[in-house]
């Protein structure tokens, strides 16, 4: 049995879509009632569990051999090293964390220190690991940008002319989906990437090119970038991580691409270009 945490996110979606295909067994975890009407809606079994709560986290996983590791909340290392220690309490044998490219206990942003002190949990807690490292997601497209390009705004990040090596999050999921399910990922830290590294301006130019009208992207400084993203009410520890992602970008460090999607999945990774046509309406 696997439990599936942060089951309803841009990753976990298409993961719980992955397992359900495989036939699998699993649970999705969620903490409020309304992910687990959805969920239960499309058939996925599932369980009532908070990361931040270690008492819920050993009922939820009760039964399981497996955990799939993801929390989206703000200082997020606390929650994901407190689900490694119920795991450890309750007998599960194989955690894969959702990592994030670049991570090290080294780095300047406090995003990537925080996903390296988890992996670092991981690796001490004696339980088998998978860490996955992805890319910037395709998906942030249509989640931070849609709104404002089906007004005729820009597009404002403070990336530069820096190129990201894009990912679609099925392509992550998929990766996770055979992590979780097939032997010999055991031990492993997988770099995922797109096929190609493409900056913000390049993207907004082939997105308008679809839409057949011009879609301009704006580099901004980063503080601009800084007070844009807590006026949205993210907090400051968050929104600097953010910032400083991209300014990651501008040094040169997202642009590398791998063949990692490829080798584990046997399938090429979708590419940007199918990724827009796919969502264009969107944008629309």
């Amino acid at each position: 049995m696997i439990l599936v945490t942060g089951s309803t996110g841009k990753v976990g979606q298409p993961l719980v879509a992955a397992l359900k295909k495989k036939g699998v067994a699993f649970k999705a975890l969620a903490r409020s009632e309304a992910p687990l009407k959805a969920l239960t809606a499309l058939g996925v079994e599932t369980v009532k569990g908070d990361l931040g709560d270690p008492t819920s986290m050993k009922v939820a996983l009760q039964g399981s051999d497996k955990l799939f590791l993801l929390s989206s909340a703000s200082h997020f290392d606390r929650l994901e090293i407190g689900a490694i220690r119920a795991a450890q309490d309750v007998g599960v044998k194989h955690v894969v964390k959702l990592s994030a490219g670049g991570a090290s206990a080294d780095s300047t942003n406090p995003l990537l220190r925080a996903h390296a002190r988890v992996e670092r949990a991981l690796e001490d807690s004696g339980l088998a690991f998978t860490i996955l490292r992805p890319s910037f997601f395709m998906q942030n497209w249509v989640a931070f940008f849609s709104h404002g390009i089906k007004a005729g705004q820009p597009v404002y990040v403070n990336a530069g002319e820096g190129r990201l090596a894009w990912i679609d999050t099925r392509d992550i999921a998929d990766v996770a989906a055979a992590a979780l399910t097939e032997a010999g990922h055991e031990g492993l830290v997988y770099d995922l990437t797109g096929p190609e590294a493409l900056g913000y301006g390049e993207v907004a130019q082939r997105l308008g090119q679809l839409l057949g009208r011009e879609v301009a992207y704006v580099p901004v400084p980063d503080a601009a970038a800084f007070q844009a993203m807590k006026g949205m009410g993210m907090d400051a520890w968050y929104a600097y991580g953010m910032v400083a992602l991209h300014q990651g970008v501008r040094r040169g460090l997202a642009e590398a691409t791998t063949g990692t999607v490829e080798l584990i999945t046997a399938k090429a990774p979708r590419t940007l270009d199918a990724y827009l046509k796919e969502n264009l309406g969107a944008f629309m």
